[in-house]
């Protein structure tokens, strides 16, 4: 039977859950269940952290294999690529890169070596369309294709009303992701008071560098309330019984924000930033709303008060939003492996 190893940062020691931890747990799952001609092990990088002495377990791992399905970040794409590159020439295996985010281009501007390695790999796996362009159109690359960020899911979400917009944030809890923008939402909402109007919930995992500065304005607000970070099997569920989620990231390089698609399977349209790719995965003014990148927080001011005023435009917005989720259903890998 032919070997699979996939390598990544699945956050196994900590359970971290983030995007990037979140869409390697979903490679590894899809490959074991879809491939049942091979055997599917995988590496946990987080365990470099723990003791960088199983970099050695890592490389052999690698140097055994047939089929590297390699989802690094950017520090381990720059740091251990080139090493695994020389090491599949020398032990003939193939790999597989699934990019995990939008920012690929932007990091191999200035990388020649590394964008001459990508090149000769078996396969780059992108999130966009745009980026595929970008790799093809700047870098010459022929090995690129588009697999989409995706999730599991069986859910189907049941119509909830409220008195109260229901507003909900979930992503990692930090300024870099838009929360500044929500704590000036929630501003606004108390200096003309609509308190009794809107309810603002936060999910995730609490940056360190921002913890002060957010728990103090949650703290501000009597209708504001952090709750944690939620597991897999509860997010779905817990999304539904909101009525929109903001994501005003200031990361203009984002792929497909996972948040993003569980806001759709859940049945709840998106207000989002104008990054990079958003107008490849938000329909605006049909599964949500983009606002502009740079200055587009009192747009997204206006949009969160059209939906608590308008209510028939947010029933549009979320059976719209029914159809959109199927776009996120897991693919089939063995299309993309067996190329």
């Amino acid at each position: 039977m032919m070997k699979i190893l996939v390598l990544g940062y699945f956050g196994y020691l900590t359970n971290q859950l983030d995007g990037q931890t979140v869409k390697t747990r979903d490679v590894y799952r899809l490959a074991k269940e879809q491939l049942n001609d091979c055997t599917v092990d995988y590496f946990d990088t987080q365990e470099l952290k723990r003791n960088k002495f199983f970099i050695f377990k890592m490389f052999w791992k690698v140097m055994c294999c047939k089929t590297l399905f390699y989802l690094p970040a950017q520090n381990n794409l720059s740091v251990s690529f080139p090493v695994i590159f020389i090491l599949s020439l020398l032990f003939r295996f193939k790999i597989h890169y699934f990019v995990v985010g939008g920012w690929l281009r932007e990091f191999l501007s200035h990388r020649i070596i590394h964008r001459l390695m990508l090149s000769r790999i078996k396969g780059i796996h992108v999130e966009t369309k745009r980026l595929k362009k970008e790799l093809e159109g700047d870098y010459s690359f022929n090995n690129v294709d588009l697999f989409p960020n995706f999730r599991f899911f069986e859910y189907n979400p049941k119509p909830s009303e409220s008195d109260k917009l229901r507003i909900v944030f979930m992503a990692r809890v930090m300024k870099q992701k838009g929360i500044d923008w929500i704590f000036d939402l929630a501003e606004y909402i108390k200096k003309n008071g609509l308190q009794e109007k809107f309810l603002i919930t936060f999910f995730g995992p609490e940056d360190n560098e921002n913890k002060q500065y957010f728990e103090s304005n949650v703290a501000k607000y009597g209708f504001v309330e952090y709750r944690g970070a939620l597991q897999p099997k509860e997010i779905h569920e817990t999304l539904s019984n909101y009525d929109v989620m903001l994501l005003p990231t200031h990361f203009y390089t984002e792929g497909l924000p996972g948040s993003v698609v569980d806001a759709y399977i859940s049945g709840i349209p998106v207000i989002v930033t104008e990054w990079k790719h958003s107008h490849e995965f938000v329909d605006d003014g049909k599964s949500g709303f983009i606002v502009s990148f740079k200055n587009g927080k009192e747009q997204m001011i206006n949009r969160v008060i059209l939906l608590e005023r308008n209510r028939n435009l947010l029933r549009e917005l979320k059976e719209n939003v029914l159809s959109k989720r199927m776009e996120f259903a897991p693919p089939k890998i063995c299309d993309f492996v067996n190329k």
